[in-house]
Parts: structure tokens; sequence; C-alpha cells
């Protein structure tokens, strides 16, 4: 099992899941996005095999490009691993305290971030299409973590997935309007097109969002990859709307 893995520390396991077309469905990850769920199912025991994980030690959400945010307790154990169904509900941010509870987002080409202080222990996964994007779900997040938790925002670590990339991403009106009336300057994520439509870095969006509250930028990863472009190893809703999805993903030993 190909992953792009996130090294930060040993008791850490997080990164992002490859398309693969040697696998079913391209290693295809969410239930939601399928054409066999056993196929799904299949894939993402082979990747707990590989992080010598259980099937109970994950938590999924039902996303829905919403800002819900919602704290993973060890009663959400396994939950939306093996029926899409019983994941949290209506939830595009997932964090924990506990230990030994793997929670992660699915995504083509929205933007996946990763938390993780090693103060409080504390991780979270964040889903951050455009949508999620203009609700500010990355800020809402992190001031959530701030204010219920007391973390330090100069602490936390960050790591932003791959996901479409800047010079891929074109956007019409509507969206720009969107971006254009987010809580800070968004002058420097767009560039406009002589057609009138713009194009839109999401992932410094997020990047920015993250700075904004005191996220040091020297603790941010943000993987290059461009999934938009034809490339074996990504799924991109915007080059085949039939794709499956990657699955990034955290959990603290």
């Amino acid at each position: 099992m190909n992953y792009i893995q996130w090294n930060y520390e040993d008791d850490l396991l997080a990164g992002t899941t490859l398309r693969d077309p040697s696998l079913p469905e391209n290693n295809n990850m969410a239930l939601h996005a399928c054409l066999r769920k056993m196929d799904v199912l299949n894939n993402r025991d082979t990747l707990s095999k590989a992080l010598h994980i259980a099937s109970s030690q994950w938590t999924f959400a039902m996303q829905t490009h919403s800002d819900h945010i919602h704290e993973v307790t060890a009663a959400d154990a396994g939950r939306g691993y093996r029926v899409y169904e019983e994941g949290i509900a209506d939830c595009d941010a997932l964090y924990t305290k506990e230990r030994n509870i793997a929670i992660g987002v699915f995504h083509a080409d929205c933007v996946p971030v990763l938390l993780y202080d090693p103060f409080t222990g504390i991780i979270a996964a964040i889903h951050s299409g455009w949508q999620g994007t203009v609700q500010e779900i990355t800020r809402k997040t992190v001031t959530l973590l701030m204010q219920k938790e007391h973390v330090d925002p100069a602490h936390l670590m960050a790591y932003i997935g791959p996901a479409i990339a800047y010079r891929s991403f074109e956007i019409q009106q509507d969206v720009i309007d969107r971006i254009r009336a987010m809580s800070f300057d968004t002058h420097d994520y767009l560039t406009m097109l002589p057609n009138g439509r713009a194009i839109a870095d999401n992932k410094g969006l997020n990047m920015q969002m993250l700075l904004n509250l005191g996220v040091e930028r020297d603790h941010i990863t943000v993987n290059p990859n461009d999934t938009f472009l034809k490339n074996d190893a990504f799924f991109s809703y915007r080059r085949e709307p039939a794709c499956g999805r990657h699955l990034s993903f955290i959990l603290r030993k």
C-alpha cells in the first residue's frame, strides 16, 4: 500500500493514500463515491493492515462540504468504516484527544488539512473544497481548538495534502465573489483571466487561514502535487467526475 507519509513524530501515523491502477477501483477509499462497496472495504482493510491498526480504530464522517466540526471520542470508534451511513453525519472536520483512533477525510481535488498539537496531543482532519474554504472551515476548526481545548496555534503542526493547484483551478464569478467576501484579504490567491473567470489557490487560502491564527510557517507542510494534472497517482473530480477518492488520515499511537 503506497501512500504519502507526513513524517513528523514516531508516535504519529499520518498521510494521504494514492490512486493505484493495480488495486480495485484504483485504490478508491470512499464508500460514497464507488462502484462496488466491497472493493472500497478491501482497500481500507489493506491500508489498515499496512498501518498495523484495526478497522475498529477508524472514524469517518459523512462529508457535505459544510463547516461543521465534530470531536471524536472513544464511543465513535469504528463509525463510518464499513457502513457510510454510520459515519458522523453532516461533518467535514474531525478532531480527537484520543490515542489509537484514526480520523480522516476523503478528497479528490479538495484540500485536506491535517493538524497535530504535540503539547495537548490533539489531532484533526479537515476537508476543505472551495465550499468549505469560503466558509473558512480551517479557521473555524483551529479557533475551536484554541477556545475549547486551549491549543496554542504556535504549537500546531499542519499538513496540507495533494489537491488541485492554483494553475488548474479555474472558477466563475459566483465563486470569485465568495472568495472575495472571506474574512481576510484574499487578493494574492486570485488571478483574473481575460475571459472574466479567475484561477484560485485553494491550498494557499487554507494556509493563510492557519497563518492568520498564529500557526508558524515552518510548521506547515504543503504537498506540491496537482491532482488535476493527468497522473496515475491522483484522483481528480474535475478531470474525471466518476473518480474515486483519496483518504488523508491521522492517528496518534
